[in-house]
């Protein structure tokens, strides 16, 4: 039952909103709002080697000649990288 529909104070819907923030047992029975995801579908595979490409960096590395971070470039094909 809500608690609105029993109780009334001024600034209660604060008070009330405070409580539920540092209940551990409110947090966890908290609902999803949003609809389950659907089936992931597949990428569809690539026509030829290096048509289609991923990129990323590689960052936190220690410095070598002034850089730290490496650029990995993957064909989605063959799997083939470049550094």
């Amino acid at each position: 039952m809500r608690v609105k529909n029993l109780f009334y104070w001024p600034g209660m819907k604060l008070q009330v909103e405070e409580f539920v923030k540092q209940c551990s047992t409110c947090q966890h029975a908290k609902h999803e709002h949003t609809h389950p995801a659907g089936a992931l579908q597949p990428l569809p595979i690539p026509a030829r080697v290096w048509g289609e490409v991923t990129m990323d960096f590689i960052e936190g590395l220690p410095k070598s000649e002034g850089a730290d971070v490496i650029l990995v470039v993957v064909d989605r094909l063959s799997k083939y990288a470049h550094f």
